[in-house]
């Protein structure tokens, strides 16, 4: 039984429902902060009152990009190595024996090993800072 056309259409219409879920929880929050600087200081000096750590932050975060780019570099190095390997130090497989053992393993573990190794590098950049 072949479930190919199944996964497709099942990762196309999540792909849709993340983008609109996405965009929904951007407006509720534009919407959000819209309504906290159209009030007036002294509700929200009564917000404050009520949770003293209560504070409006619209900064944000510097390092909110580090693990996404952490992520596709460690992927890209990964897919380097899974290119070499299947090209210069396992020649003449090339892409046709796909089910070898060893080329199995190089395109399946190289790029989850160096993306979790690009996450890695991402908490200790963020643990140091």
């Amino acid at each position: 039984m072949d479930l190919t056309a199944v996964l497709i259409v099942a990762s196309v219409f999540y792909f849709i429902y993340a983008v609109w879920d996405r965009n929904a929880t951007k407006k509720e929050r534009t919407r959000f902060l819209e309504t906290l600087a159209s009030m007036s200081p002294d509700s929200l000096a009564a917000f404050k009152e009520i949770n003293p750590n209560w504070e409006v932050s619209l900064k944000k975060d510097p390092r909110g990009i580090l693990r996404p780019a952490c992520l596709l570099i460690g992927l890209g190095i990964g897919l380097l190595i899974v290119w070499l390997g299947l090209t210069v130090w396992y020649p003449g497989s090339g892409f046709g024996s796909v089910h070898d053992g060893i080329n199995g393993f190089l395109m399946l573990a190289s790029p989850l090993l160096f993306g979790g190794l690009g996450l890695l590098v991402a908490y200790l950049i963020e643990r140091k800072k």
